[in-house]
């Protein structure tokens, strides 16, 4: 007769950390080099401008925002270790299905089938997001998500900036076969940390995700009050900050300084933004002084505004030298980089901060990037219908929007800044 397995400890999940970082790691390659890294790809191999791109963006959306709400049925039916595998499986079989219909020229083909990867992405992602919380102190908390941003910003950021070689040289399928690898990759390590941490994830089954509670680190009535209203702060921001970055992906291939140059240049040009989120994740977590003060998601959001703005206009202006363009956009890029990152990082942080490590938040916070990403491109691909050939108008639209979620952000904060005092 086989003896009763031991509880599992905070130590022993703590040791599968590494390799949830590793899958992190891969995976986050793969899936940033298909929502970001797509545009360039169908800009340059099939042709595509603003409008087909913005279009494909929006269908990418909202097929995320559909994934990231099922994730925490899937997650309470299956268990996060097993349904995660399946996961990475099944996009790894999309991946390599994306990369055959490439190779055949079949675009629109090409484009749904990554739509649908892009929704099997979106449900892995608070599977991981709520491991990565759990896995340790509740002290600790701000480092573990502070280092899973880092690692997925910044390989994110260089898989994008060489994504440029690999799409002008090589055949094809390369692009999309260096996605498949990096799915079946993530897979593999996610069933080696299984067996090696039995059970890591299955300590409490409500969440189906919520390991150990450590009830004597809770913050104070003050501080959860504080951190509710960032939490708040920041889910008002977060669409807004990827209406903006999935109106910027597929608007910069298509921007006139863009256009002249190759592929390769490109990537690492439009990746700017990519690197000043990645910097903004080191910022985050290595600082604490943020978890007091909401205000700074506030500044973030207004600096989105003025910096999405200032990357589009320099790169769509025919009279302006190519230099000057290029400057200017990749200064603009890294402050909306560093500022988006900003608020990501308030959005994950709180909410895992407030829910303990609910995969339920983790869902949330998905979902509103995939309402961001759906609204985003949605408004910039009817205004490329509408006003074929310009972007001037679509410009208009996101910014809009984006300056309505900074009104009531600001709204939001007023009012509690009164409560606060009463």
């Amino acid at each position: 007769m086989a003896s009763a397995q031991p509880a599992p400890t905070v130590s022993s999940v703590r040791n599968g950390l590494p390799m949830l970082y590793m899958a992190e790691a891969s995976n986050a390659i793969a899936a940033i080099l298909l929502v970001v890294g797509l545009s360039f790809y169908t800009s340059h191999r099939f042709g595509w401008g603003a409008r087909e791109n913005f279009s494909v963006a929006a269908l990418q959306g909202g097929l995320y925002m559909f994934g990231a709400l099922l994730a925490q049925r899937v997650s309470v039916r299956w268990g996060r270790e097993k349904a995660l595998p399946r996961l990475y499986a099944g996009m790894t079989l999309f991946a390599i299905a994306v990369a055959i219909s490439a190779s055949m020229h079949w675009a629109v083909l090409t484009a749904l089938l990554a739509v649908v990867e892009t929704g099997l992405v979106a449900v892995s992602w608070p599977m991981l997001q709520s491991l990565v919380s759990a896995s340790g102190k509740a002290s600790s908390l701000s480092r573990r998500l502070g280092l899973y941003n880092i690692i997925w910003s910044a390989l994110g950021a260089f898989a994008v900036a060489g994504s440029g070689a690999v799409i002008q040289h090589a055949p094809a399928w390369a692009f999309f076969g260096i996605i498949a690898v990096g799915h079946f990759l993530a897979g593999i390590l996610i069933l080696c940390r299984t067996r090696s941490v039995p059970k890591a994830s299955e300590l409490a089954e409500e969440d189906a995700d919520i390991p150990v509670r450590v009830r004597a680190e809770r913050p104070d009535a003050a501080t959860m009050r504080i951190h509710r209203l960032a939490l708040w702060l920041s889910r008002i921001a977060l669409p807004s900050t990827y209406v903006a970055v999935y109106s910027i992906s597929p608007a910069i291939p298509s921007l006139h300084a863009i256009r002249q140059l190759t592929p390769t240049i490109a990537t690492i040009v439009g990746s700017a933004w990519l690197i000043g989120r990645a910097l903004a994740f080191v910022f985050t977590a290595g600082t604490e002084f943020w978890h007091k003060r909401p205000g700074l998601i506030f500044i973030s959001s207004v600096a989105m505004l003025f910096a999405f703005v200032g990357t589009i206009v320099p790169g769509a202006l025919t009279g302006l030298s190519l230099e000057r363009a290029l400057l200017a956009m990749i200064i603009a890029q890294m402050l909306f980089g560093f500022s988006i990152g900003t608020i990501y990082a308030a959005s994950l942080y709180f909410g895992m901060a407030v829910s303990e490590g609910s995969t339920r938040h983790g869902g949330y916070h998905e979902a509103l990037i995939g309402l961001g990403q759906v609204i985003g491109p949605l408004v910039g691909a009817t205004m490329q219908w509408i006003y074929p050939g310009t972007l001037w108008p679509a410009v208009a639209g996101i910014s809009g929007l984006v300056l309505i979620t900074v009104l009531i952000e600001a709204v939001v904060g007023v009012r509690a800044a009164r409560e606060a005092r009463v």
